[in-house]
């Protein structure tokens, strides 16, 4: 009596459809949003409720009398709970995180030019000591430039950009330029967020 060679190939036919439907089901369970209970609901309501109220408040008054680092912290968790809200299909969530975005947008293109201004100011004391000039430029201060000697040396500037280049990230600068005599210069290009971008 023969065996029919089909048998084993359905058999494996049908372990692979089995196996692609238990993938296909972890997918779903997996990435579909999951609905809040009415606790965590009621309490992500209020979390950005009261990040908006800060927001207005700084807004209102200004974030100058705080530190660089805490005020870049601050932005950082603004952005953490915006990205946290923001694809909430939960009907009274999705107009807050709208909100959120619109007025994070807002204090940053009024935070960040500053927070730019300061940082160079902050340096301008620890760089004269090194002999070198620190200054922004630009009409929201996203141009960060440095004159000094030192700056004559690719590999002197290659290894200031990777020291600097975390803090110049978080502040959005858009070019470093590096000046070493009156004539002689170099910019580099910073990828980092633009001031309207969450």
């Amino acid at each position: 009596m023969e065996e029919n060679p089909n048998k084993g190939n359905i058999f494996k036919y049908i372990a692979y459809v089995l196996i692609a439907a238990a993938v296909i089901g972890f997918a779903i369970y997996f990435l579909t949003p999951k609905q809040l209970d009415p606790a965590a609901e009621k309490n992500m309501q209020l979390f950005i409720e009261n990040k908006l109220d800060d927001i207005d408040q700084k807004l209102k008054e200004g974030l100058t009398n705080q530190d660089i680092a805490t005020r870049l912290s601050w932005h950082k968790s603004n952005t953490a709970l915006y990205k946290e809200v923001k694809s909430s299909k939960d009907k009274t969530i999705k107009p807050q995180a709208d909100l959120l975005g619109k007025k994070i947008l807002s204090v940053q293109a009024k935070e960040f030019p500053d927070l730019r201004k300061a940082y160079a100011a902050s340096k301008k004391e620890v760089l004269a000591q090194q002999k070198i000039d620190i200054a922004t430029s630009g009409p929201k201060h996203d141009t960060l430039t440095f004159v000094g000697e030192l700056f004559a040396s690719e590999k002197s500037k290659d290894a200031f950009l990777n020291n600097i280049k975390p803090i110049i990230q978080d502040l959005r600068f858009k070019k470093v330029v590096y000046k070493w005599s009156d004539k002689d210069f170099s910019e580099h290009k910073v990828r980092a967020n633009k001031d309207d971008e969450i």
